[in-house]
């Protein structure tokens, strides 16, 4: 592999069904060396299917990166406290120039639960903390690094939500968080062009993840069916008549980082088989 392209920081792509490991995995395919963020390293943080698989977290990721011949390194930490980014920072100065930041990490708020007005503060909070501010923080310790890098292509990409850019009922914290992230996307892809450093948002739809199984399944509660009949409901809804993959968000990613999307910047890329429309 080549390794020139420089470092690519993906966070939240500890788990073994997640976005972010297909992500990570692409991403060392395209050349970059990865540090492979997770919140915790520690066995109780997985579920019991990853547990019985003999699934790692960040770890795994990592030996999967390197068996294909490509370089990384495990992180973890919460990402609302600014030591974390400040760790991950180093730990990409270890492996090379920084390339890339993609802040795939999020919460869905216990989507399909509350009404706006009934969101607890608690919840409300964390939320956004973990969808919004983290990525301020993140950005606030990491961009000056790779201002200052060698890397020959240099650039952002936010993980938003077709739920980013639509109202859905009983997600509000998520919603509120996720159409932020986008208009902080629009935001620093204007000022960070003059560093060359383009910023773009990637906005999945519904894709097999631990998350949307949990979001599934309350949706199942609240509307007293199972959670087959709100599946066939949900593809109804899909053009394409099926969820998306891990590797199709992480196919759009790569474009966004790669030299086909020189010229692209402060857009919001929708992979979501139509649903949108």
């Amino acid at each position: 592999m080549n390794i020139e392209v420089g470092v690519a920081v993906v966070t939240g792509a500890g788990r073994e069904r997640g976005i972010g490991r297909a992500i990570a995995l692409r991403l060392a395919c395209d050349g970059f060396a990865v540090v492979v963020h997770e919140r915790s390293g520690e066995r109780s943080s997985l579920l019991p299917a990853e547990q019985a698989n003999g699934w790692r977290g960040a770890a795994s990721v990592v030996d999967e990166i390197e068996a294909q011949g490509g370089r990384a390194l495990a992180s973890r930490g919460d990402l609302t406290e600014r030591a974390t980014a400040e760790q991950l920072n180093a730990v990409a100065g270890e492996l090379g120039p920084l390339a890339v930041l993609v802040n795939n990490h999020g919460s869905a708020g216990e989507a399909n639960t509350y009404m706006a007005h009934e969101t607890p503060d608690d919840l409300w909070d964390r939320t956004v903390m973990t969808n919004l501010t983290s990525l301020h923080r993140l950005t606030s310790v990491l961009v000056p690094t790779m201002a200052a890098s060698s890397a020959p292509r240099r650039s952002i990409v936010h993980l938003s939500s077709t739920a980013g850019h639509r109202v859905l009922g009983r997600y509000a914290a998520y919603c509120a968080s996720k159409g932020a992230v986008e208009r902080l996307t629009e935001q620093q892809a204007l000022e960070l062009a003059r560093h060359q450093i383009r910023v773009n948002c990637v906005a999945p739809g519904m894709t097999p993840t631990d998350m949307i199984d949990g979001t599934l399944a309350r949706a199942a509660a609240a509307a007293n069916v199972d959670v087959e009949t709100i599946q066939k409901s949900a593809l109804r809804g899909i053009p394409l008549r099926r969820l998306a993959a891990a590797s199709d968000i992480a196919g759009a990613v790569s474009f966004l980082v790669g030299p086909d999307a020189g010229f692209v910047t402060g857009q919001i890329l929708t992979v979501d088989g139509g649903m949108s429309l």
